[in-house]
């Protein structure tokens, strides 16, 4: 019911092109403000073909979506924090956890291709700690839909590039 009515609330129809290129020099310059505001940041994260072409191989999927997400949850002191601000959140609150990004597939509609809930979640790698990429977070489901998880974080992980995007 609630896929049905997440449909119907679209009046546009993704088409799987949407995104465009952008140049070298705005890149750069996006990327530098980003690190200029969140200096102790992951500044980008790798994901293999493996897991991105999983995803959009899955029927009708025109795209992917990509989630950011926290591995560890904030408790209600943290809450208010964020709510007062952000650098309160980090110095007074002491927040902490692993930023993540998560891929879902999406139709034409826009709805999330998403696993069923009862999915058991496979990962193929160790943990950040011994500084091995996290891989696919996926599953066996009857509709055959996956997640993507992380894969490698810079800094943080092996591979972290030094260019344009990264200095």
């Amino acid at each position: 019911m609630e896929e049905n009515q997440q449909k119907q609330e679209r009046a546009y129809m993704l088409t799987g092109r949407e995104g465009d290129v952008i140049s070298l020099k705005t890149a750069a310059q996006w990327t530098r403000n980003y690190r200029d505001r969140e200096p102790n940041d992951t500044i980008s994260h790798f994901f293999g073909q493996e897991i991105l072409n999983r995803i959009l191989s899955q029927e009708e999927c025109v795209g992917i979506r990509i989630y950011y997400a926290y591995e560890e949850p904030l408790n209600g002191f943290q809450r208010l924090m964020v709510i007062i601000g952000n650098f309160f959140s980090k110095t007074l609150g002491g927040t902490k956890g692993t930023k993540h990004l998560i891929l879902a597939g999406a139709d034409k509609t826009g709805t999330d291709q998403l696993p069923d809930a009862d999915v058991v979640v496979e990962t193929k790698a160790l943990s950040m700690a011994q500084a091995q990429p996290l891989m696919a977070v996926a599953g066996s489901s009857s509709n055959n839909f996956v997640l993507g998880e992380q894969a490698m974080p810079c800094p943080g992980s092996a591979g972290c590039p030094t260019n344009a995007l990264t200095r």
